[in-house]
Formats: structure tokens, C-alpha cells, sequence
């Protein structure tokens, strides 16, 4: 799995460029009140919102074999994005510590609701992700943070360039939903790390990762 032509987001932060540093006391500032913990049960998935809605008659209802082959890749993605954060909220502690956790449920929760759709048996995750992102997570908060940014706009782009090649309303309506709160996490995360620049909190610069079966 590799990246089509990678385009890193440059963040721009609000701290001066003296100081780009995130502490835990300044994160927990930052969010307010509520802190990390809020902010991550705003973005807890309820699994049936991750509908699979009724589409045009002339597309088939399940997946099909080319679907499929998508899909699993899919879902080793998302298996390896929460394992990502539940790696790194081992290390972490209070807020942060569960603002990981829910994260890593969130996507484990992609990942049972396409199986759960398709009837695909969850795989394993995406080891070159993980080792590609493991250090980074394991970093400080500041990198952890910019490097689920980055994942999460990874997904937002994959899912996205996905949907023009699934053959199937399930495949197209639940990788759209998927999307949609992929995005959301991203726009927080940037959020927390004090950027501004409103064309990165609502834009996307990532590439989507090319999947096996994908056209070149």
C-alpha cells in the first residue's frame, strides 16, 4: 500500500515559531474546560449511525468480488489507525490518555462496520502503516498529534477516491459515512494544535493511499 504523489499539510500553528511545542498542560488550556476527554466523547461513533442507506436501482445492493478486494484493504487501513492510537494512549496519561482510546474505538468501529455490512472477515491491520507512523505516535504529543492529522486526512482522501470506484450502493453509502466523521477528527485534531489557517482546518492536501486493484 503506498501513497500516490505525497503532499504533507503544513500546519500552521497560532504559538510563535519559537515555540511549537504542545505540552499536556497547554493542550488541556487549549480545549478548555472540558479538555481532550470532551472533545473525543464528541467525536464517540454510535455504529448505527454508520448507516448503509438506499441508493439508485441500477446498483447492485452488496458488494461485489471488485468491492470486496477494496474494502478489506479498507479495513486493514482503519485496523492499523486504531491500533496507532491505542499504542500511543498506553503511554499517555488522563485526557490524553482517553482521548487515544476513543479514537482507537472509533476506528476499530469502521472497520466492524464494514465487516458487519459486507460480510467480510476482519483481517489483520495494515503492518506498514503502522510501522510507517509507529515512532511518530510514539513521540511527543505535538508529532502524535500532527501525524493523526495527517492519517486522518490520508482516509478522508482514500474513502473518498474509494466511493468513485465502488460498484455497490452498501460500499459507496457506508465508506461516504466513514468519511464524513474522518474528517470531523481531523478538523479537531488541527484545531487542538492551534491552526488557523482555515483552508487546512476544512481543506485536505493528502493524497489517498493506492490500494491493490487500483488503476495506476
Amino acid at each position: 500500500m503506498t501513497r500516490k504523489d505525497p503532499s504533507p499539510v503544513d500546519l500552521e500553528f497560532a504559538e510563535s515559531a519559537t515555540d511549537t511545542s504542545l505540552s499536556r498542560r497547554g493542550l488541556v488550556t487549549r480545549v478548555g474546560a472540558a479538555g481532550l476527554s470532551g472533545l473525543a466523547a464528541a467525536l464517540l461513533v454510535d455504529r448505527s449511525s454508520l448507516a448503509v442507506a438506499a441508493g439508485p436501482n441500477d446498483r447492485p445492493g452488496v458488494p461485489t468480488e471488485s468491492d470486496d478486494v477494496l474494502l478489506a484493504q479498507a479495513m486493514a487501513f482503519e485496523l492499523a489507525l486504531g491500533d496507532l492510537y491505542r499504542t500511543a494512549s498506553e503511554g499517555a496519561f488522563d485526557d490524553l490518555a482517553l482521548f487515544g482510546d476513543i479514537m482507537a474505538s472509533n476506528h476499530r468501529s469502521y472497520a466492524e462496520a464494514i465487516a458487519g455490512a459486507t460480510g467480510i472477515s476482519a483481517g489483520a491491520a495494515d503492518p506498514k502503516l503502522i510501522a510507517d507512523n509507529f515512532d511518530a505516535f510514539m513521540a511527543s504529543t505535538t508529532e502524535a498529534l500532527l501525524a493523526a492529522h495527517s492519517l486522518e486526512q490520508t482516509a478522508v482522501a482514500t474513502h473518498t477516491a474509494l466511493i468513485a470506484r465502488y460498484e455497490s450502493n452498501t460500499a459507496i453509502t457506508l465508506t461516504a459515512s466513514i468519511a464524513v466523521v474522518e474528517a470531523r477528527h481531523a478538523t479537531v485534531i488541527a484545531d487542538i494544535l492551534g491552526v488557523e489557517n482555515l483552508d487546512v482546518l476544512f481543506g485536505n492536501d493528502q493524497s489517498p493511499l493506492e490500494f491493490a486493484g487500483d488503476s495506476a
